[in-house]
């Protein structure tokens, strides 16, 4: 049977409709989503050695991180692939390389090439760091003294529109480079409004805290992040209880600016945290977090919740305002990717002998979508 472009275009309509109001989470666009050895390598694209802080399962299943006792040595390399193109913004770091480092005492090491490309086949040289200078950073002093994995910031210089990034291991230790994620801080997503959202448990050992970091993912020129409220649901016994801790930007925070509360201080339904330039008071209308920029909780700051008869965030609403004021809503429950990723914390903050506290939950939500038409956009098809 033949279908009318009438019949065809209600059918079409109708998928659209369904579409829109599933409200579903988009692919992840800023993680590699396959790892290719280059020719003379013996399996850096599955290698990490000790357990990482952090680890990332992204799209196609490929987990960076783990227990492999492999080893990507000296003279490997290994291609990373992106599902959208890496855009470089000016004034920021455009690539983070997640790697596993011995704490202070230790001796591993690998000093690392990156190199990028945006076809696949021609690649330049933008930078070579070296593990262990992360071993006793100041960004990490609170966790000089342990194993964890540290985070080293790549600008891509002249290059943009990056779809390849190729890591090669120029010397080091026996260990070698222990890989744990690659991740570009500004995939291209042809939108003028999009955003991550990643919530992660502070601690193993406690659900009544969680972390929060926000990525804005529009196009330079796009419209930036002015606020995030959180609502607890109502139907539970859940309520916010420390809600002032800043969400820490480049150039600015998300401070809380309505219920904002101290630790044992009294329950609360919602809180909302609006961009501030200065850390005190929230900025100029119109202003926020810019497109390709991120702002995130400190790594012993978090959000407290008080969950007596529910579950973690069960039942909880997002609201994300953009500086034009348009507003997206999203729960916990229908739309966030639950338990993607996890967290390694090396130790408790509390113990006065550290011992590891093993996995933490994280969850993923990304948003986008065109001004032009007012339309969600389809994921991004390289």
């Amino acid at each position: 049977m033949r279908l009318s472009n009438f019949s065809r275009g209600r059918g079409l309509l109708l998928s659209l409709s369904i579409w829109l109001a599933s409200g579903s989470a988009w692919a992840l666009t800023s993680y590699a989503v396959d790892a290719v050895d280059v020719s003379g390598s013996t399996g850096a694209a599955s290698v990490a050695l000790g357990v990482p802080d952090y680890a990332f399962v992204n799209d196609a299943g490929l987990p960076f991180g783990g227990t492999s006792t492999d080893v990507f040595d000296v003279g490997e390399s290994t291609t990373l692939a992106f599902p959208a193109r890496l855009r470089n913004v000016a004034g920021q770091h455009d690539l983070i390389v997640l790697a596993f480092v011995g704490g202070l005492g230790q001796t591993d090491n690998a000093t690392v090439q990156v190199e990028v490309s945006s076809d696949g086949v021609a690649f330049a040289t933008v930078a070579t760091f070296d593990t262990e200078e992360a071993r006793d950073r100041s960004q990490d002093r609170f966790e000089n003294d342990f194993d964890g994995v540290k985070q080293f910031w790549v600008e891509f210089g002249s290059a943009s529109d990056v779809t390849h990034v190729r890591l090669t291991n120029l010397g080091g230790t026996a260990e070698g480079l222990r890989l744990d994620a690659v991740e570009g801080l500004h995939p291209d997503v042809a939108s003028t409004h999009a955003f991550e959202m990643r919530f992660a448990r502070y601690r193993e050992d406690s659900i009544q805290q969680f972390k929060v970091r926000v990525k804005t993912l529009s196009d330079v020129g796009g419209v930036p992040v002015r606020e995030v409220r959180i609502d607890r649901p109502m139907a539970f016994a859940s309520a916010l209880e420390a809600t002032d801790h800043p969400i820490v930007g480049l150039a600015g925070r998300f401070i809380c600016v309505e219920n904002c509360i101290p630790n044992n201080g009294p329950l609360i339904p919602f809180s909302r945290h609006a961009w501030s330039t200065d850390g005190v008071t929230e900025a100029a209308p119109g202003e926020g977090l810019d497109p390709g920029r991120e702002a995130a909780h400190e790594r012993f700051r978090s959000i407290d919740l008080e969950t007596i008869e529910s579950t973690y965030l069960a039942g909880y609403e997002f609201t994300v305002t953009f500086a034009d004021g348009f507003v997206h809503r999203f729960t916990y429950d229908d739309d966030v990717l639950i338990g993607i990723g996890r967290l390694y914390q090396k130790y408790l903050y509390f113990e006065s002998n550290p011992v590891e506290s093993g996995p933490r939950q994280a969850d993923y939500y990304e948003f986008r979508r065109s001004a032009a038409t007012g339309v969600p956009l389809f994921p991004y098809l390289p």
